[in-house]
């Protein structure tokens, strides 16, 4: 008896242990297939939130309304810090800091060594390489990236590229570890890059410089996708405070030339603001990912594609424009055929795609006034003036301030020691005189920061996490809502806390996420350490986010998307 149960227990033991073995190679084997082998990160520059929401009825069924249905959406998702321009927002979402330790507080701010304004990425050690002209990199950047922590997870075996029309857009997003960053110049109508990556261009990106893609469009006639009926979500098209395109004028059909006669630098800023540079970064987007083979070995890979024409748009038009809205119903074409490619190519089931902005905009002040809601624009030349004669008054005639560039004013430390002043005594007063100038909203000083003393309020954090010592003016200015810092008499600008431009959309879609709609507070600081978690990697040094546990679950990724909408032009090619 004793035997026979002893032989019984030890088959169901063999038969157990073959079972779990079994079990433990199959849950390896679905752990292993479920991990993604390319992450996608596409950033829609001046992205407001409720563009999503206006436009949804004219999307088609395989972009944004793809991604929403399918993916996980964050639908109070905002920036955190008090600078919503474009070089903040890509840090920010790369790293997952914010510029108090990241060091980005602004696309550009006043070097007191080299006594100049200087481009948050300007670089004097490096060369751009594909044209000529300046060098630039993510040098002043503090801290790594997402790309540079799946470049040392994977021993530098994952590869990482990223494209912008926007230098700062493919550095901060790309990090010192990437493969390259791409960005367009339109001095030479080129792609080009920094010789932080090497001395050339890769080959491909040569042969797709070689095609002279923007000179198509020269003198083509951009007209809406949709009859103008159908343009319910925007003012009429001739509105009187939008900005002429140069050799243009505010209606469509708009004809891109520039003014000039052939295509050059005038012509190719203008094409940066058309729905064809969009198809153009998401074409050279497709080449690095056919020609670089991302997202075809072992290693998971990371390609960031960053959408600008939004942003060059909208601030001449506005987000209540046709052409801003006929703009988002491309890009949404555009976006639903990188899907498809990325499905035929990858398998969308092996992809991780993430879907943000930068930041968003204000509507145009004189638009808002005919609503009658509070709202101007302050001219940052005529505040700087005003201001320094007003402080002329009280301690005597000086250039008191060096430089401002909104929100950061500079104060002139030299006339400051040479008429014997304390500096927190003048910036005291220069905050108290500002407050004179209508549109001025809350003001913040460099002592206020050095002695922990800033005043509380709703805006106070943001504008602690966007002040760094070295970079941050002695004084932080504020608008009041519905006021812009703007030297032009028409068009807008972004750059605020206000939800305006501080919410945007953020969308995640693929394995292992989990489709839904999520109301919880987010951030796209959120965005690293999600990522990190999804690839069982180290987040970046300086993350300040949370991980967004709520959108993530074993699945076998996302439904297929469906055929593009025939609805509207081809991307790519003039409108009809």
């Amino acid at each position: 008896m004793y035997t026979l149960l002893t032989r019984r227990a030890l088959a169901i033991v063999s038969l157990s242990l073959l079972f779990l073995g079994t079990s433990c190679r199959a849950l390896a084997q679905t752990t292993q297939s479920s991990q993604p082998k390319l992450v996608v990160v596409m950033v829609v520059d001046q992205f407001n939130f409720d563009y999503l929401s206006r436009y949804q009825d004219r999307f088609g069924s395989g972009g944004f309304r793809f991604l929403q249905e399918h993916g996980a959406n964050f639908s109070s998702c905002r920036y955190k810090q008090a600078t919503t321009q474009t070089a903040v927002g890509h840090s920010v979402i790369a790293t997952g800091a914010y510029p108090w330790s990241s060091g980005i507080v602004a696309n550009e701010w006043f070097d007191r060594r080299k006594d100049k304004v200087v481009a948050a990425v300007l670089d004097d050690n490096v060369q751009l390489v594909g044209a000529n002209g300046g060098g630039a990199s993510c040098k002043a950047m503090a801290g790594t990236t997402i790309g540079d922590q799946l470049k040392l997870a994977t021993n530098g075996r994952s590869k990482v590229f990223t494209v912008s029309l926007k230098d700062r857009s493919a550095l901060f997003l790309s990090g010192r570890l990437a493969d390259n960053a791409f960005w367009w110049d339109t001095r030479s109508g080129n792609f080009v890059s920094s010789s932080q990556f090497g001395s050339q261009l890769p080959l491909w990106a040569r042969s797709f410089n070689d095609q002279h893609y923007a000179d198509r469009f020269f003198g083509k006639p951009w007209q809406r996708a949709l009859p103008e009926n159908l343009y319910s979500a925007s003012t009429r098209d001739d509105y009187t405070w939008e900005t002429s395109l140069p050799g243009d004028g505010r209606q469509f059909p708009h004809v891109i030339t520039g003014g000039g006669s052939s295509p050059g630098e005038q012509f190719y800023s203008v094409f940066a603001m058309t729905p064809w540079a969009n198809q153009m970064i998401a074409d050279f987007a497709r080449e690095a990912v056919e020609k670089e083979k991302l997202g075809q070995d072992d290693n998971c890979d990371f390609l960031g594609v960053s959408f600008s024409s939004s942003d060059y748009l909208g601030h001449a038009f506005g987000p209540y424009s046709q052409e801003v809205e006929d703009l988002m119903l491309r890009l949404d074409q555009t976006i639903s055929s990188f899907l498809q490619f990325l499905d035929q190519k990858i398998g969308l089931d092996k992809c991780v795609v993430v879907v943000t902005g930068d930041h968003g905009v204000m509507p145009i002040p004189e638009f808002l006034k005919e609503r009658g809601l509070d709202a101007g624009r302050i001219d940052p030349r005529s505040f700087k003036t005003l201001l320094d004669a007003a402080l002329d008054s009280r301690l005597g005639a000086q250039d008191w301030i060096t430089e401002f560039l909104p929100p950061n004013l500079y104060l002139n430390l030299n006339a400051i020691d040479k008429e014997k002043y304390r500096q927190p005594d003048v910036e005291a007063l220069a905050a108290k005189l500002s407050h004179s100038i209508p549109g001025v909203g809350d003001i913040y000083t460099a002592f206020q920061f050095f002695m922990n003393q800033v005043p509380s309020g709703p805006m106070s954090e943001a504008v602690k996490k966007n002040y760094y010592w070295g970079r941050s003016g002695e004084l932080y200015v504020l608008t009041k809502p519905g006021y812009i810092f703007r030297s032009e008499s028409n068009g807008t600008a972004h750059g605020s806390p206000y939800a305006y431009d501080a919410q945007v959309p953020l969308i995640f879609l693929g394995t292992t996420i989990r489709a839904g709609r999520f109301a919880a507070e987010s951030s796209p600081a959120d965005i690293a350490p999600t990522l990190a978690a999804i690839l069982s990697i180290s987040t970046p040094s300086l993350s300040e986010g949370r991980v967004l546990q709520e959108a993530l679950g074993q699945v076998f990724g996302p439904a297929r998307p469906l055929a593009q909408s025939a609805q509207g032009a081809t991307p790519g090619e003039p409108p009809r």
